[in-house]
């Protein structure tokens, strides 16, 4: 009896296992899952096709992810970010949940057909943009100021390297107020039937409490057409104040070192280093030329510092913005024939961040290409 028994039960708990089996292959099937080796026939992922619109759609399952939806239905999981960018609603790709709709492709307008692209004049179309930038003042000194500048010859302590609230004596190119002779004239005093008046003036000097930067020179800024040095790129190093103009060797003292200061390093006057500047108007129209990049490279681009040769005697002032122009085949290194021939084409906009006497520093606003050296710059008026 006992054997009967045995082979009974066995038999009892194949038929459970067989129909759990089913019952589960069944549950599977209804939910839309197609379990390991189980009609292997048919592809793992089922697309609908929306009756509204006609587009494709795929309705999530329990642990679908977009990976293996673009597996599954593309033999490549690494189109899941174009999956994501066809699905808006989808804030998180990790994030998805058995029920969710997924679109298989781009969407169609809601609002009737539109032209998917918009055609213009060209894609270097003038931009009237307007904004406002907070500019940095880079290492940089005109000519002129290179020529006015001090320079230090001693320090009070007895070291080589000198830092901050150390001090140190210069030798200035300005005068001493205290040196400086009153300069008599006449004060416009005959309309209200007075005597003539004597009035005493100080032209330009040094005094005490005066600011002044240390620098250090990198290299000269040179015209690439005259050949001609219009700056010279430095090296900001620290601040001294001016604290005895009793000599005519002047005493300062260093308020800020950012790096080791020497013997020999210049001063120039005090400048803020960071100034927010606003679009001005063009007065007048100008033609220029792309001088120089502050950064050295051979090509520059957008939110970089420029030299062009046009400055305050020319008009240009703080604000005013100049229009890299470029002409010639989009091709690098193809050469053309009578380039004059050729359409101007904006491919930058520089706002002039200051103005020297004959040239000007400028930020590159905008730019769709890679800028050189000695390409047009023209500041059209009333831009």
């Amino acid at each position: 009896m006992g054997a009967p028994h045995r082979r009974m039960n066995v038999r009892l708990t194949s038929v459970r296992w067989i129909t759990c089996a089913l019952v589960f292959a069944s549950a599977s099937v209804a939910l839309g899952q197609v379990p390991w080796g189980f009609n292997d026939k048919q592809p793992a992922i089922r697309m609908q096709q929306s009756a509204k619109s006609g587009e494709r759609t795929y309705t999530v399952l329990q642990g679908d992810s977009l990976w293996s939806i673009a597996q599954g239905l593309y033999n490549e999981p690494w189109y899941w970010p174009s999956l994501w960018s066809y699905n808006p609603q989808i804030t998180n790709p990790h994030l998805i949940y058995p029920g969710d709709v997924i679109y298989l492709s781009r969407r169609a307008s809601p609002i009737g057909k539109r032209r998917a692209v918009t055609f213009a004049t060209s894609r270097f179309k003038r931009r009237k943009v307007t904004p406002t930038t907070l500019a940095r003042r880079v290492g940089y000194i005109s000519a002129r100021d290179y020529r006015e500048s001090g320079k230090i010859v001693g320090s009070r302590e007895e070291r080589n390297m000198l830092g901050s609230l150390d001090e140190i004596y210069t030798r200035l190119r300005l005068k001493r107020c205290s040196a400086q002779k009153r300069t008599s004239i006449r004060d416009a005093a005959r309309g209200a039937g007075k005597k003539d008046k004597k009035v005493g003036v100080l032209g330009p000097c040094v005094k005490s409490g005066d600011r002044f930067v240390v620098y250090r020179l990198e290299r000269p800024v040179v015209h690439p057409t005259t050949r001609k040095t219009v700056g010279y790129k430095i090296n900001f190093v620290g601040e001294a104040e001016v604290i005895n103009t009793k000599r005519p060797v002047v005493g300062m003292l260093l308020n800020k070192a950012h790096s080791e200061i020497s013997r020999g390093d210049l001063l120039t006057n005090v400048f803020e280093p960071l100034s927010l500047v606003k679009p001005k108007k063009n007065k007048t129209q100008l033609v220029g030329t792309l001088v120089d990049f502050h950064h050295e490279t051979t090509a520059t681009g957008q939110h970089s510092y420029v030299y062009i040769d046009k400055g305050a005697d020319d008009g240009v002032v703080r604000g005013n913005r100049f229009e890299i122009v470029w002409r010639g085949d989009g091709l690098r290194g193809t050469s053309v024939k009578r380039v004059q021939d050729w359409p101007d084409e904006q491919i930058g906009i520089a706002m002039v961040i200051e103005s020297y006497d004959r040239h000007c520093l400028a930020y590159l606003t905008h730019s769709v290409r890679e800028l050189e050296r000695g390409m047009a710059a023209v500041m059209p008026k009333n831009f």
